[in-house]
């Protein structure tokens, strides 16, 4: 079997800095499943033509095509049931609920941080793609829309549940990491990829955050990250 994983990359193909991918490097990673890395431009919208549709993450295992993170786990949970990423169909929904909150309360903030920084790393093919999608997304400039210590601070904020839960526990799924760890992890992979850390890293959640990494290296290697 031919198991790969297509996913964002910068200008250096082995920057890596898509939220959602990492959530599925992750989760591979926890079920021991080998892949083979496809990185793909913002603009490499033919290379996914195959899966029905333009965006990643997109894993494929021969002829099986699954994409969206959310739905890679369920597939994962379904397709090799030792160590369960979420579990049962309701941890899936539960799952979901947690996607839609830390979209708003830590994606949102961590965009104001992190938009200059993507533009700064990616391919100059792509950066009048994505000014423009992304403009026209948020209905603004890139330059107007960007607020870094802004971002920094309501991240901070929006980290202060989750710092007195891992205040008390080593993961957020327990005593050992699981696909709740994945899912939220993968943000601050964002931020860290992209030589950011709004985080404070004498915390609760800085011990997290240093935990998984070392695990994710310890298995596949240093994480690249930006230099700027």
């Amino acid at each position: 079997m031919t198991r790969e994983l297509y996913e964002l990359r910068g200008a250096e193909p082995d920057l890596l800095f898509s939220p959602y991918c990492w959530r599925v490097r992750l989760a591979l990673l926890h079920k021991g499943l080998e892949f083979v890395s496809r990185p793909v431009r913002f603009t490499d919208k033919e290379a996914l033509a195959f899966s029905g549709q333009k965006l990643v993450p997109v894993l494929r295992e021969d002829d099986r095509v699954v994409h969206d993170s959310l739905a890679i786990f369920r597939y994962l949970d379904e397709a090799y049931p030792q160590r369960p990423l979420l579990g049962d169909p309701s941890a899936y929904q539960r799952a979901k609920v947690i996607e839609r909150l830390t979209f708003m309360s830590m994606r949102m903030p961590l965009l104001k941080l992190l938009v200059p920084r993507v533009h700064a790393v990616i391919d100059p093919a792509d950066r009048d793609y994505f000014r423009r999608t992304r403009e026209q997304a948020f209905g603004q400039t890139l330059e107007a829309f960007a607020d870094p210590s802004g971002g920094t601070q309501r991240f901070r904020e929006a980290l202060e549940p989750l710092e007195k839960l891992l205040a008390e526990q080593p993961y957020l799924d327990g005593e050992a990491a699981g696909g709740v760890d994945y899912l939220v992890v993968g943000l601050l992979l964002w931020a860290w990829c992209l030589g950011a850390q709004p985080w404070e890293e004498a915390s609760a959640v800085g011990a997290w955050f240093r935990r998984l990494l070392a695990w994710y290296e310890q298995g596949q290697g240093p994480i690249k990250r930006a230099a700027l």
